[in-house]
């Protein structure tokens, strides 16, 4: 038991300190158009994105075409800071 006690301490304090390291990060940023934009056409398939702008891939894409431009994308969402 004596010898477990001093590894439950480097353990608990290496994932406080991990944390605390994260929370210090600054928000991530959404990628570009041009990073979204992997065969570089200047426009945007459905392969090419992912997440909620691929969920929503057909009512972003306003004009029909199967593609998104960058006329077409939305604005990004901000984060709420507390």
């Amino acid at each position: 038991m004596k010898k477990l006690l001093p590894v439950m301490f480097v353990v608990f304090a290496s994932v406080g300190l991990s944390s605390m390291a994260f929370a210090n990060q600054p928000p991530r940023q959404p990628p570009t158009f041009e990073e979204l934009d992997a065969n570089g056409d200047g426009l945007l398939s459905e392969d090419e994105v992912k997440g909620p702008l691929k969920d929503d891939f057909a009512k972003f894409d306003v004009d029909g075409d199967g593609f998104l431009s960058q006329e077409e994308m939305p604005e990004p969402r901000q984060k709420k800071r507390s």
